[in-house]
């Protein structure tokens, strides 16, 4: 049984004659009868009343019976052809830090919904810590973040670094003019953004946590409207710094004595989901397409 002999028979049944239904299939007379004659032989039974003297062709008690079952092949064949003519669908689930995801990657985001084939995205912000055992699992295929990891699972490389700049509120034209010695700066002031342990260590040693108090944010974003009307600064990466400047009422310096540089790590499954490797490898050309002045 194939789609083209069901097609002459329920044409035949609409137009009510085989030379109409000939007629809107384009096709022979000849061929209409011949496909229905193959189809009621498969079957073993006389679908339509026809010969000399019957003008229209009727079904046969049987022949009603299998046209809902026609017309449901002829559905799911068109379904089909619909299925078929969007091509194949991808996905990938990527997950980054909250900055990253917010000025960094929404033009890699773009570029991957307007691939073809289309590409599903699933989007998640988590901090850096949580992202190893989540591509453990493989509930994320590929995450960047700001913590490397030594998971035998995992496949980690370095992707890009950000120097950490001071920021603070003040004409843009005059940043990266003087850069400050970090004795110099008044900690009661700082809004403290908690990035990677290095960074950690290095305000360790100029403010000691047993001795200095600063004010503590969860985001640079934050941390950016706070400064706005209150005169802190805060250390933050050079490509937000950047965008601070672009606001028109932030500067930024660089340190004499700065924090290591953040690194932005990315971390797949050595062996990822069969589904998700071309997706993967999609993913990797349009992120070597960031322009590198991001950073």
């Amino acid at each position: 049984m194939n789609f083209h002999d069901i097609q002459a028979f329920l044409a035949i049944v609409k137009y009510g004659t085989i030379s109409k239904a000939a007629d809107e299939l384009y096709i022979s007379q000849t061929a209409v009868t011949r496909r229905l004659k193959t189809l009621e032989d498969e079957l073993g039974i006389p679908l339509l009343d026809r010969g000399r003297g019957i003008k229209e062709a009727t079904l046969t008690p049987s022949g009603r019976d299998f046209l809902s079952i026609a017309q449901r092949w002829n559905a799911v064949w068109e379904e089909t052809q619909r299925f078929k003519s969007l091509g194949e669908r991808l996905s990938l689930s990527i997950g980054s830090v909250q900055i990253l995801n917010d000025y960094v990657f929404p033009a890699l985001y773009s570029r991957l919904l307007t691939h073809s084939p289309g590409m599903n995205l699933y989007i998640h912000t988590e901090h850096a810590i949580e992202f190893p055992p989540l591509v453990e699992q493989r509930v994320i295929d590929v995450a960047i973040g700001w913590r490397d990891s030594a998971s035998p699972e995992l496949s980690c490389q370095p992707w890009r670094q950000s120097p950490l700049v001071c920021v603070m509120p003040g004409d843009p034209q005059e940043s990266a003019q003087a850069p400050i010695d970090p004795r110099r700066l008044d900690c009661t002031k700082e809004l403290y953004i908690n990035w990677p342990p290095s960074f950690t260590q290095w305000h360790e040693a100029y403010w000691p946590a047993d001795q200095f108090h600063p004010s503590y944010v969860a985001s640079a974003q934050l941390a950016l409207q706070i400064m706005a009307h209150s005169g802190s600064w805060a250390v933050m990466p050079l490509f937000f710094a950047k965008y601070a400047c672009q606001k028109g009422t932030f500067a930024y310096q660089y340190l004499t004595d700065p924090p290591e540089p953040l690194t932005a790590y990315i971390l797949t499954h050595k062996t990822p989901r069969p589904n998700v490797q071309k997706s993967l490898s999609i993913f990797f050309e349009y992120l070597k397409q960031l322009d590198d002045d991001i950073f």
